[in-house]
């Protein structure tokens, strides 16, 4: 029993010296891996969103309106713009 004990200890110590130093990479890969996945589904979704907004940019011409409207504060000849967000110097 002793010396199956002595060739265990031997065969894991021998295994260490091999693998350990790659098991050690491999667990880095597989960390990296996993924040690169996390990182592409947010990418995924953020590209998702432009093309939902590219394609209503393309073919809603009220929205690309509005848009303009609250962006720049346009206004048609006639038309008063009456902002309803507090001014900068009003919110200090």
């Amino acid at each position: 029993m002793a010396q199956r004990t002595h060739w265990l200890v031997a065969g894991g110590l021998a295994a260490a010296l091999l693998f350990g130093p790659d098991l050690y990479y491999y667990g880095r890969l597989s960390v990296l891996q996993r924040r690169l996945d996390r990182r592409l589904a947010v990418l995924s979704a953020e590209h998702e969103r432009l093309t939902q907004e590219q394609a209503r940019l393309q073919s809603d011409p009220t929205y690309v309106e509005g848009l303009i409207r609250s962006t720049f504060k346009w206004a048609r000849p006639g038309e008063y713009v009456v902002p309803l967000e507090p001014s900068r110097k009003q919110a200090r």
